[in-house]
């Protein structure tokens, strides 16, 4: 990953989960945009917040496509595609099985994922079905602590030297106005807006 990043592994079970509630945290706290009411729109409160994003960082920490930013673990980031990677099939199915527990049942899940997928595809499925390769971003947060202070850019740039090296784009959906704000002034351009809903937008990004 570059000077940067750095993988974690290695960590014991008190550890991950330290990291998994900072996650999710982060995620629960953000303020999005007035337009926006994101995930949080499906997923009401911290304790269900939790589950889902520590499903998925866990799927990420398990799989070995989970990163941090120094030993002072600023922010997170988790990467597929490419030489990243993927999220191994069991850890996928446990994914999916707290993703269900934390949105409320299959039933919601459903027009959640409905929802995700409407107006058409996401950035990664339109770039499978033209068979391009790519990096995608699975996951950025900067803890609240440490935002402001470049952890964000530094992030990325790690990202795109890699994506530089292979000749491929970095692709990545977000699910605010700001954050998609933020990364196109960061090097990335919006490819386009799904409107999935009332106040429930995704924003789909790339840097070629």
């Amino acid at each position: 990953m570059g000077d940067e990043a750095i993988k974690l592994t290695g960590l014991n079970k008190e550890e991950v989960a330290a990291i998994l509630k900072q996650i999710a945290d982060a995620f629960y706290d953000y303020k999005y945009n007035e337009a926006d009411l994101g995930l949080v729109k499906y997923i009401k409160s911290r304790e269900d917040m939790f589950t889902y994003m520590n499903a998925i960082a866990q799927a990420a920490y398990n799989s070995g496509l989970l990163f941090t930013t120094s030993d002072k673990r600023e922010g997170y980031l988790m990467l597929s595609g490419e030489g990243a990677g993927a999220v191994r099939f069991v850890d996928g199915i446990k994914m999916i099985m707290a993703e269900k527990k934390a949105l409320g049942g299959f039933s919601n899940m459903k027009i959640f994922i409905k929802a995700c997928f409407s107006e058409g595809s996401t950035i990664e499925t339109r770039m499978r079905k033209a068979k391009r390769k790519f990096i995608r971003i699975e996951m950025l947060v900067v803890r609240p602590e440490y935002q402001g202070q470049g952890h964000m850019r530094k992030m990325l740039e790690d990202v795109y030297k890699i994506a530089e090296k292979k000749g491929i784009p970095v692709i990545l959906d977000t699910d605010d106005k700001d954050k998609a704000a933020r990364y196109a002034h960061l090097g990335m351009k919006l490819d386009r807006v799904r409107n999935c809903g009332e106040q429930f937008h995704m924003y789909d990004l790339i840097k070629e």
